[in-house]
């Protein structure tokens, strides 16, 4: 596959629309995937940012508090049933990149790697975080966008 780096808005409206995988991984090293439906692509004091909220119960919770960094990948059709499995289980007690077969590329720009069969992936150092209040506890990780990928495959020509 070939990544053309894009604008962080480019493509924004079918990232929104898709289950996505985050990216993430521990100060040891260890890298996690998890399957993540709320989230949002806008600005914050002037930056492009990538908003995802993460349940504390979740093992990406304290992942995302050790190493502020993540990547949001937009799965392909190719990859899309791994959303299903990446939901299913926990990165605690399995390593679900080797179960899902996705290749990981390293980033330009921080630590967490991208996953190389994504149709769409964002780089993101976390910025800001905010509880999400009483109704439904999560946290909210603002993550500024240090660079955006797409598909070459993905894009009309």
């Amino acid at each position: 596959m070939t990544k053309k780096e894009i604008d962080p808005y480019d493509f924004a409206d079918i990232t929104i629309k898709k289950d996505c995988l985050l990216v993430s991984r521990s100060n040891s090293g260890k890298i996690n995937m998890m399957a993540l439906a709320w989230k949002s692509i806008g600005e914050l004091w002037g930056f492009p940012i990538c908003t995802v909220a993460v349940a504390p119960s979740r093992y990406t919770y304290s992942l995302l508090n050790e190493v502020h960094e993540f990547t949001l990948n937009v799965p392909s059709p190719d990859i899309e049933s791994i959303v299903l499995m990446a939901g299913s289980s926990s990165g605690r007690d399995s390593d679900k990149i080797k179960q899902s077969g996705v290749n990981l590329t390293p980033s330009k720009n921080i630590s967490v790697p991208y996953i190389e069969e994504a149709m769409i992936s964002y780089e993101c150092k976390v910025i800001h975080t905010v509880e999400s209040g009483n109704i439904c506890s999560h946290r909210l990780f603002f993550g500024k966008i240090l660079a955006a990928y797409i598909d070459d495959k993905f894009i009309k020509k």
